[in-house]
């Protein structure tokens, strides 16, 4: 599944790398090989062996009325080798560059605005205007260098400061621990709900372990704390996650294992769609593909 539908809007996800990243002792120090045993086998897609993560660097692209909106811009054309498909991925989907109204970075690693500037420092989306958190650009602008520094000299920087609106239908929300300013994109639309959520979430098994934090995580007890509210929210209100590092599209559901530890869980929509499917009725909520 590549593409939902939440209400008028449109998202679509976009793979710029997938693989094997990581291994897991260094992605998720602290974390013992048992610990990793249940959902080895809860989630053989998330692993490219017993010790090795698989991992995906993903945007989504979101077509709102009046607008196409990017979240996200990988690794760029020249990292970790042969270099990203974003650019590829966009035309698949019948956008291209100049199409982009709005780039919603929600946060400033370099695996998520590498295709944001050109080597001669011009927008690779030259209508588009750059939004991230004020938070963010604060403290990351220092070592940023030409990556996307050239922005604000160009005027097309926008710096958000806290919960906002980004456009129609969409809202910036703060969601800090793996950077000061990382914030996610809520879209809401026709009575539904989607969140687009940064690096919040990188991989399934935290959707049952939320105080598993990841090697990049710059405030882990803020990243754990914010991962917790994020899955209880999530869970409670039934909305679809787009988690541009989780392998495939991204898109899943948090819900609640029945029986007496009712545990929490990812389930991909796929999954969530068969059962749907099944029962004859939308048991999960929130928009459908």
């Amino acid at each position: 599944m590549r593409s939902i539908t939440v209400g008028s809007v449109d998202i679509s996800a976009l793979t710029d790398m997938e693989g094997a990243f990581f291994r897991l002792d260094q992605i998720f120090p602290g974390v013992m090989e048992d610990q990793w045993e249940p959902y080895l086998h809860r989630y053989p897609w998330a692993f490219a062996d017993r010790e090795t993560l698989r991992g995906r660097v993903g945007s989504y692209v979101l077509r709102i009325p009046g607008g196409t909106v990017l979240v996200d811009t990988g690794v760029g054309p020249q990292a970790m080798g042969t270099g990203g498909r974003l650019l590829v991925e966009l035309e698949s989907v019948g956008i291209y560059p100049e199409d982009v109204d709005t780039v919603f970075l929600t946060h400033l690693h370099g695996d998520h605005l590498g295709w944001s500037v050109r080597p001669d420092g011009e927008p690779v989306f030259p209508g588009a205007r750059y939004v991230t958190q004020a938070a963010e650009w604060e403290i990351s602008a220092p070592y940023l260098g030409r990556a996307v520094t050239g922005l604000d000299a160009l005027g097309v920087l926008e710096l958000l400061d806290g919960e906002e609106p980004v456009g129609e239908e969409l809202t910036a929300i703060p969601t800090p621990g793996h950077s000061p300013g990382h914030s996610s994109l809520l879209v809401s639309s026709g009575g539904e709900q989607a969140l687009v959520s940064g690096d919040a979430i990188v991989h399934p098994a935290q959707a049952t372990e939320p105080t598993w934090n990841v090697h990049f995580d710059m405030d882990k007890e803020q990243a754990a704390r914010t991962r917790e509210m994020l899955l209880t929210w999530l869970e409670a209100d039934g909305i679809t996650v787009a988690a541009g590092h989780i392998p495939g599209s991204g898109f899943g559901r948090v819900v609640r294992e029945e029986g007496e530890e009712g545990r929490r869980y990812w389930l991909t929509l796929e999954s969530a769609q068969e059962a749907e499917d099944l029962s004859g009725s939308n048991v999960f909520g929130g928009g459908r593909s």
